[in-house]
């Protein structure tokens, strides 16, 4: 096992307000009654559970053990208990001291002592001692540059927004124009075949209708083209215009 203090979570800031129940009654720990029997729990070695440090060895009274089993209790334990929760002992930071989950070194080697005494199965590699991680702070500086940060990053998101839906529309704009010269191509399209079934009437100097029509509707076709080029290439050009503050946008985002 060989555990540390690095290891375990001492102390649930949650418990801030909580006193510790020391005892109760006659007893010099705390009594516990349960569904086979009784024991008892030593309040003096779960101290840093509640953030109050560990100075020195505890006293001896304070770590005597009670032990009944339910059927066999000759001593009348189990009555004892239950007139000893009547009168409960608390302890708080006015008789403990100040929160700091400390163990010290004279309550350490205690511990190591009756380890080896006890023969527990496990080595006690180092003596424990606190760790004490700074909190993170920011300064006032750094806290105003993160919200021009955020400010300025919600800006360029409306921006972009604000861009998107103006292409948006224009592409829904075109994509109907361009539907309104489909339909009058195939219209002019449909008259061109219809007037080159019909006599010629007209005289040799005069162009013909068919000639006529079918420049009206190269022109169309010609113009229809140009218009989705050159919507093309502003789409493109605004996309790689953008690009590199895109970029940079989620670079600041991504910590």
């Amino acid at each position: 096992m060989s555990l540390t203090n690095d290891d375990i979570v001492w102390y649930d800031p949650s418990l801030n307000s909580l006193d510790i129940i020391d005892s109760c009654g006659e007893f010099s720990n705390v009594p516990l009654i349960g569904t086979q029997g009784g024991i008892n729990y030593n309040s003096a070695l779960a101290r840093r559970q509640l953030k109050f440090h560990l100075r020195d060895k505890p006293n001896n009274t304070l770590l005597e053990g009670l032990f009944y089993q339910e059927g066999k209790d000759t001593q009348y334990l189990k009555l004892k208990i239950v007139h000893a929760w009547h009168n409960v002992h608390r302890k708080g930071r006015s008789e403990l001291g100040p929160r700091h989950c400390v163990a010290l070194e004279a309550y350490t080697l205690w511990v190591k002592k009756r380890a080896l005494e006890l023969k527990m199965p496990y080595p006690c590699e180092r003596p424990m001692s606190m760790v004490v991680v700074e909190p993170l702070t920011l300064h006032n500086q750094d806290i105003e540059e993160l919200e021009d940060a955020l400010v300025k990053m919600k800006q360029e998101k409306d921006m972009w927004e604000k861009r998107f839906r103006a292409l948006t529309k224009k592409h829904e704009e075109l994509q109907l124009e361009s539907k309104d010269k489909d339909a009058l191509i195939k219209l002019l399209e449909d008259r061109v075949t219809k007037r080159q079934r019909e006599p010629e009437v007209s005289s040799s100097s005069m162009p013909q209708p068919s000639v006529a029509w079918k420049k009206i509707v190269d022109q169309l076709v010609l113009e229809k083209t140009q218009m989705k080029a050159s919507f093309e290439t502003k789409i493109c050009h605004i996309r790689r215009k953008d690009a590199p503050s895109t970029i940079s946008s989620d670079v600041v985002r991504d910590p």
